[in-house]
């Protein structure tokens, strides 16, 4: 796949260098590529990185004052959206900790605070882990008592949805991440879940107190929800500014470690290798803090496909209408396999019992059309056609092997 070559996203990646903590000079960037404003600023906010820019764009002559001006309220309101966010988890972490429930922070506030400014990554919901499955229940009575409401519809197999007065979704998560296509894996998750409960630490960087994983567990809960999102409709530029500021931070030797373990048992290294590389390439990710990762060379073509592919996608690959899903294979068994995992996802009880499977395969091929004509408006044709795309990418990424 070729290099980079839009003038928006060349200055948006450099720019993002800069907010990060990496030497770029601005004026010389914007100077030489002379992006499209309009362009570049829908492009930061399909990423859900405006804020991250702010501080970079607010003293530098080359913005346009109307550009400005719409950055300046875009940041406000994730600024805002981040303190009602922030205040809502720790009162949560420390309601159910008095009632003997321990609440494991996933993202928001705790990842945002390895920002240079916490305030400008953007959040939408609060993600809590329950490790303890005797805890689970209790967890959510505890929060229907406290004014929660559960959401209409449950549309998630790993967290359960509820929403409090002023509208903001809480999600409390019983597994890492939604099943895999891999029972081996899925099963190693479950188990590891009780470490998450264990391997804990205080946040103060806010100036409330959060309960977040230790750092090898965080950086692998950011692995897994990258991956989850990267095999449906794909991830952005904000998931790749996480990784290079976790990691370009100062990490003890034994998280580091650990870390690597989890990689080898979930066969999930090569994903990491590549975006690692990525990241040190294009994002200002350190090559020496990063080389630890970097245990095998990765191609520079695989690399660069994996940054179109991120760029292509935006957050939650909200960019683009036609994706939903690349598969871990290329071929009809492939596209079996998939349709079967699809099918066990909508109808987990049903799904056990193989007689009844003609019948789900058939309500799950209704579901899909009827949701893709009703949100997605995609043809069919275009779905499959970005399907197999991005099956090669993913196939050349190893997972779970």
């Amino acid at each position: 796949m070729a290099a980079i070559e839009s003038a928006e996203e060349q200055v948006l990646l450099g720019l993002l260098r800069a907010a990060v903590g990496k030497a770029e000079n601005i004026h010389t960037l914007l100077t030489d590529r002379q992006p499209d404003w309009e362009r570049l600023l829908c492009l930061a906010q399909s990423h859900a990185v405006s804020a991250v820019l702010y501080d970079v764009l607010e003293t530098c002559p080359d913005v346009p004052a109307d550009c400005m001006k719409r950055l300046q309220k875009e940041t406000q309101e994730v600024v805002l959206a981040n303190y009602r966010l922030l205040f809502l988890t720790s009162y949560l972490v420390a309601y159910l900790g008095r009632h003997g429930i321990t609440a494991v922070t996933l993202k928001g506030a705790v990842t945002a605070a390895l920002y240079p400014v916490p305030e400008y990554r953007k959040s939408g919901d609060v993600d809590l882990l329950i490790p303890l499955e005797a805890d689970r229940e209790r967890a959510l009575q505890l929060l229907l008592q406290a004014g929660f409401q559960t959401a209409g519809q449950q549309l998630a197999l790993h967290h359960v949805s509820l929403k409090n007065a002023e509208g903001i979704t809480v999600e409390l998560h019983h597994t890492l991440t939604e099943p895999f296509d891999d029972q081996r894996v899925n099963q190693y998750l479950e188990r590891l879940l009780a470490e998450y409960g264990r391997h804990i630490v205080k946040n103060k960087t806010w100036g409330l107190e959060l309960t977040e994983p230790a750092d090898a567990y965080h950086a692998f809960y950011l692995v897994l929800h990258m991956l989850q999102h990267f095999l449906r409709e794909g991830f952005g530029l904000k998931n790749l500014c996480d990784w290079t500021l976790f990691w370009n931070r100062e990490v003890g030797e034994e998280e580091k470690q650990r870390f690597l373990e989890l990689l080898e048992q979930s066969g999930t290294g090569q994903f990491v290798r590549v975006l690692t590389a990525a990241c040190v390439l294009q994002m200002g990710l350190s090559q020496e803090k990063a080389a630890f990762l970097q245990t095998e060379t990765v191609p520079g073509e695989l690399v660069q496909a994996f940054l179109q592919e991120v760029l292509e996608a935006g957050e939650f690959g909200r960019a683009q209408t036609d994706r939903m899903v690349a598969m871990r294979g290329s071929g009809v068994s492939a596209y079996v396999r998939e349709f079967q995992h699809q099918m066990h996802l909508n109808f987990p009880e049903a799904g056990r019992i193989v007689v009844c499977w003609p019948f789900l395969w058939a309500l799950t091929l209704a579901r899909f059309l009827h949701n893709n004509r009703r949100l997605r408006r995609a043809s069919l044709r275009n779905i499959i056609k970005k399907a197999g795309r991005r099956s090669l990418l993913v196939e050349q990424l190893r997972l779970f092997q």
